[in-house]
């Protein structure tokens, strides 16, 4: 079988990123989004990691990971597998959520998660077979079946989430403000002196605390945030030699290893409409 991809990306959904990906043997480091993501599986076994906890996914299982959390998805044992992820962006969600009391605050107070539910795997369904009818029937309701389909999913999310995180990821603390700098600048070369002195701390200290509150060392966590920038140029119409220079990666070599191992397809796979 040869693995295929396929991205959805429609200017009617500027809030949502798709992709559908059959028979994959791609495997993904730690990462991050800044959006909120939605996944299936379809085919085969995966091992779904995230906050330290990894777990058996298999067809039917739908997994929802918060903007943030350092999260792995890849194929058990090598075995190929098929899956659907949507990616929306977190204040057009936080927005449409808000308007119902059911589901207000709903992203602040759930974690990411494995949700079991036949209702979750027929809304996908019916979220993915609408993003396909759209390719042909330009003229379809697009927005008003996903918003449909998206609120009845996160309903189903509200009657089960976990209570509110109590560690303090939030905050205006010395970590977190290293953190922003690092955000604001990471397309140029932040040194540890420069976040330790922000941070108030040692060096070593600086990576244990990232580490511990974050998921990754501050140079993995500069990178995810350059691959994530990356993504939003190439979406726009940058070569991916632009979007590397753009990200402040030294050379395309690196750019190309960085962004599939995080994205688990090349910049110009990701790219190609």
């Amino acid at each position: 079988m040869t693995p295929l991809q396929h991205f959805w990306h429609t200017p009617e959904l500027p809030f949502l990123e798709g992709r559908r990906a059959t028979g994959s043997l791609s495997c993904y480091a730690p990462h991050t989004h800044d959006s909120f993501s939605i996944g299936i599986v379809d085919g085969g076994q995966s091992v779904f990691s995230v906050a330290g906890r990894s777990m058996a996914i298999v067809p039917g299982d739908v997994v929802l990971v918060r903007a943030g959390d350092v999260h792995s998805c890849n194929p058990a044992e090598l075995q190929r597998w098929s899956y659907r992820m949507l990616h929306l962006d977190v204040h057009w969600l936080a927005r449409l959520l808000d308007e119902t009391p059911s589901t207000r605050g709903l992203l602040q107070r759930m974690d990411s998660q494995v949700l079991r539910s036949a209702s979750a795997v027929q809304l996908l369904n019916r979220m993915t077979a609408a993003l396909d009818a759209h390719q042909v029937d330009l003229h379809a309701d697009l927005q008003a079946d996903i918003i449909t389909c998206l609120h009845e999913l996160m309903q189903l999310c509200a009657e089960t989430c976990a209570s509110p995180l109590t560690m303090a990821t939030q905050g205006s603390d010395g970590l977190q403000a290293a953190h922003d700098f690092l955000q604001a600048h990471c397309r140029e070369r932040i040194t540890l002196d420069t976040l330790a002195a922000i941070a108030g701390t040692s060096r070593y200290q600086l990576i244990r605390q990232f580490n511990r509150r974050f998921g990754m060392t501050p140079h993995a966590l500069q990178l995810d945030m350059k691959i994530r920038q990356a993504r939003v140029l190439l979406r726009q119409g940058a070569s991916a030699a632009d979007a590397a220079y753009d990200t402040g990666f030294a050379d395309q070599s690196h750019f190309h290893r960085v962004f599939k191992s995080r994205v688990a397809v090349t910049p110009l796979q990701y790219a190609r409409p």
